[in-house]
């Protein structure tokens, strides 16, 4: 016999959210759901309880804190860190009016965290101060922290900073410390798996995609308004820069990993708002494309982490999903990617189930020929 499927009820009435309903309307504003779920995943660093570095018998074991969360409490705060030593993982591009002042010790604001959409790669990006331009000193830098698998990049050994007076307290107190050092086992502590069919999960994957898809029209009201004759204000707006590429590259095959959250387009509503032909408008749109950008790399990072764990425990569900299973060969209406489904529930008779959607697959990508 058959037993019975079990779906908690905080995924089986996701639709019925007020939040969900304004970010599946696009004639609604995002402001109160952006900073809802970014406050799922702005934990307080200084309230986790993480293992000690070395156990009751003195025998080194590292922290179970992972670094994935430690750094995105970092960049919550702006801390400067300092890489003394960083070898590229794909080919350098400097622009023409600037240079580096040295290849060691980058060192600058730690501005935020991303992840990759296809590979689990993830990586930081710092104000570098090593970066001296014309007329200013530092520059925006990315630093990959994993390599294309979600494995440690050996491409850095160190990562240097200044814990606050509240940080020191928090890293002596849990007994943290080895030397002067933190060694970290893990990039994602393996338990986060649990958190790729949570209810914070699935609402985030579902604003990312908003997001992305209001991203991509704000792009196009933009190139509208610049071709109606509209111009932005003297030192403002998008630049264009020479630039020269450095190091040899190789195209290599890894694993990639995707994963969606499936809901009938019948259940979404509303149409963006067109743009005024101004020059107000032209700002506003430009700067908030900006914004929604740098939101969804934040809720990309704390996702993929979640994917990451998920695809390394994939057979494992969580108390909240039972007698469930996942089903190969689903494909969205009128597309021709095939899925993995786990289907949560059916919003309407006739419509396919609102889902959690995954694939693996190998892509192409060049790394640096180091």
């Amino acid at each position: 016999m058959t037993e019975k499927k079990y779906v908690a009820d905080s995924l089986k009435t996701i639709l019925d959210c007020e939040m969900v309903q304004c970010i599946i309307n696009r004639s609604c504003g995002l402001a109160d759901a952006i900073d809802e779920a970014l406050s799922w995943w702005d934990f307080d660093l200084l309230s986790r309880r993480p293992n000690p570095a070395y156990d009751e018998y003195g025998i080194f074991r590292g922290t179970d804190l992972d670094l994935a969360c430690f750094m995105y409490a970092l960049a919550g705060r702006g801390a400067v860190i300092n890489i003394p030593f960083y070898k590229t993982h794909t080919q350098t591009r400097v622009r023409e009016d600037q240079k580096l002042k040295s290849k060691d010790n980058r060192h600058g604001e730690l501005l935020d965290v991303n992840a990759n959409k296809a590979f689990f790669k993830f990586n930081i990006r710092i104000m570098d101060q090593n970066v001296i331009g014309e007329d200013k000193v530092g520059d925006f830098r990315t630093f990959s922290l994993t390599d294309h698998t979600g494995a440690w990049y050996d491409g850095w050994k160190t990562i240097q900073f200044e814990p606050t007076l509240k940080e020191n307290r928090f890293i002596t107190e849990n007994q943290l410390w080895s030397g002067n050092r933190i060694v970290f086992k893990n990039f994602i502590h393996p338990n986060r798996w649990t958190s790729f069919f949570g209810r914070h999960y699935v609402i985030s994957k579902i604003l990312i995609e908003r997001l992305e898809d209001e991203a991509k029209f704000l792009n196009a009201e933009v190139k509208r308004l610049l071709d109606a004759g509209i111009k932005f204000p003297g030192g403002d707006g998008p630049k264009s820069y020479d630039y020269t590429s450095y190091g040899e590259t190789v195209s290599k095959k890894f694993p990639a990993f995707e994963a969606k959250i499936y809901i009938p387009s019948v259940q979404t509503t509303g149409e963006y708002e067109a743009t005024p032909l101004t020059q107000e408008g032209l700002l506003r749109a430009y700067h908030l494309r900006k914004e929604y950008n740098k939101i969804i790399g934040k809720l990309r990072f704390m996702t993929r982490a979640s994917e990451y764990a998920h695809n390394q425990n994939p057979e494992r569900f969580p108390a909240w999903l039972k007698n469930v299973q996942w089903e190969s060969g689903f494909r969205e209406p009128g597309k021709r990617t095939d899925w993995d489904r786990l289907k949560l529930f059916q919003p309407a008779v006739g419509q396919h189930s609102v889902s959690i959607l995954k694939r693996s697959f190998e892509k192409t990508d060049r790394v640096s020929a180091d």
